[in-house]
């Protein structure tokens, strides 16, 4: 899965490059998906902890909230990927601290379709915790001034 997600963030990543954005409303407008993206943002060495600071994202999804996804991630690693809207719950493991990071789980939360959401884990008054950002992927309709 992990190889998946890579190539997932490269062909994004590709289709930028060349003026192609895709969507999941131009999928039928239906919005069955959203574009998740978790970046890892906390150098350790400010935590007394090495500078990569290995953690394990889990990613737990449904109404059950089954284990759907492990993402190992490292200081300035990224992933990308596309998921089906529905009840997320985010966990972080450190695998230095060989403990859950409490102040960084996310949800239990429902994740509509049509956006791209932005987990950022990084550092506020010293203590790790995920910035959510939660963007459209819809274009907002332009209004035409007359």
């Amino acid at each position: 899965m992990k190889t998946f997600l890579r190539i997932f963030s490269i062909v994004i990543f590709l289709s930028l490059l060349v003026g192609f954005s895709y969507t999941p409303a131009e999928a039928g407008g239906r919005c069955p998906t959203f574009i998740a993206h978790i970046t890892h943002g906390i150098d350790g060495t400010k935590l007394g902890l090495s500078q990569e600071l290995p953690v394990i994202v889990e990613v737990y999804f449904g109404p059950n909230l089954k284990l759907m996804d492990k993402i190992d991630l490292k200081f300035k690693e990224s992933v990308t990927a596309e998921l089906p809207r529905g009840t997320y719950l985010i966990k972080v493991y450190s695998v230095e601290l060989k403990q859950y990071v409490e102040t960084m789980t996310v949800g239990p939360t429902t994740i509509e379709g049509c956006k791209k959401v932005i987990f950022q884990a990084r550092l506020v008054d010293n203590t790790p915790v995920i910035n959510v950002i939660i963007r459209d992927l819809t274009p907002k309709p332009v209004e035409v001034a007359q």
